[in-house]
């Protein structure tokens, strides 16, 4: 018994060696940090599971460019072909999805997280124009994602996509040729979008995950609660948050593991370019876009709003200047709250609106 405890001993000795000096992800924490800053009803671990679904995404996708031709021909076939015929092809594809979604979902829920706790305040106002910035490369990534399908709703949504593109005042143009390639929807528009959802966005997401990280380190670490008057600061080891975070991690992913298996990735028709598709439907990043074509012109619905709403974010920081972070719904921050559900409540009631008219 004795030899047998020695021997855990020296295991655990090892382990712990292994993970102080040669496991990267062990070496991206501080050796302390405050339990405050960590604790779930806090950040609600958004973060980490943002990266998680984003090495999941990367991970699966690799897989999928050594099956998928990006032609008009042969890209449905290929979907096809990974689904029925590739062993665990459709796992696969499906964990890629659904990674996929729950990126957007998290790093959403992160941004609502960061406003509703004050994380937004000094010195932390550069760091939230980055996350703002990720959260529209994510969108963009997940788009061209759905586009590749090559399905007929992922055909209609390129078709007015791009369009909307077009009519951006002076740059519309050339945008529009640089996305397409040509004057019409084609192999050109196909290959360039296959380019830009594989490196284009690809590596300005992984390089924005990075330099959001850093930032992160260089700003203070995460934000706290403030310390209750007379009451010591509790340190917790950067051991005991890695093992929650490994736990969390297998948690999630045999999650959506077991969501792929139940309910594979979605894949309509083949795209006819020479008629639209019977019914047609943005994805869902995307829905309140086009509730908005119905009642609006093009320019304002997919182009004036998103921007106006875009800039309202980027400038919350500056619009509560004395912000103080670390409380769940200050009311010192009531209008910057109040403007964020707002456009979150919006975005939500237009969303809704389109899949249940």
């Amino acid at each position: 018994m004795t030899r047998m405890m020695r021997v855990l001993t020296s295991t655990r000795r090892r382990r712990r060696l292994w993970q102080r000096h040669q496991s990267i992800l062990y070496a991206l924490h501080p050796d302390r940090l405050p339990a405050e800053s960590i604790r779930l009803t806090y950040t609600f671990g958004l973060g980490g599971i943002s990266i998680l679904a984003a090495t999941l995404t990367i991970l699966t996708g690799l897989f999928l460019t050594l099956y998928y031709q990006p032609t008009p021909e042969e890209a449905h076939a290929s979907i096809v072909l990974i689904e029925d015929v590739v062993a665990f092809g459709s796992l696969i594809r499906a964990l890629h999805y659904w990674a996929a979604q729950l990126f957007v979902l998290a790093v959403t829920l992160h941004m609502a997280r960061i406003v509703f706790t004050g994380a937004y305040a000094r010195p932390r106002r550069l760091n939230w124009l980055i996350g703002l910035g990720l959260l529209v490369l994510v969108l963009l990534w997940d788009f061209s994602g759905y586009v590749l399908r090559w399905d007929e709703g992922a055909h209609w949504a390129l078709l007015v996509g791009t369009n909307l593109v077009g009519r951006i005042p002076h740059l519309g143009r050339s945008l529009y040729l640089v996305l397409v390639g040509d004057r019409q929807i084609g192999e050109a528009a196909l290959l360039r979008f296959y380019g830009w959802h594989v490196i284009g966005l690809t590596l300005p997401v992984v390089f924005g995950i990075v330099y959001h990280l850093f930032r992160l380190r260089v700003d203070g670490g995460i934000s706290r609660p403030p310390r209750p008057a007379g009451r010591p600061r509790r340190m917790v080891s950067k051991e005991v948050l890695f093992q929650r975070e490994t736990i969390a991690a297998l948690l999630i992913t045999g999650g959506l593991l077991l969501l792929s298996a139940l309910r594979p990735a979605p894949l309509g028709a083949s795209a006819s370019l020479d008629r639209p598709p019977p019914t047609a439907q943005a994805p869902w990043i995307f829905l309140w876009v086009q509730r908005l074509l119905r009642h609006l012109p093009p320019f304002w619905a997919g182009v004036g709003i998103p921007l106006a709403l875009l800039t309202l974010l980027a400038a919350i920081p500056w619009l509560d200047p004395h912000a103080r972070a670390g409380r769940w719904f200050d009311r010192r921050r009531g209008p910057v709250q109040a403007l964020f559900a707002f456009i979150a409540l919006l975005l939500i009631v237009l969303t809704v609106g389109e899949v249940i008219p």
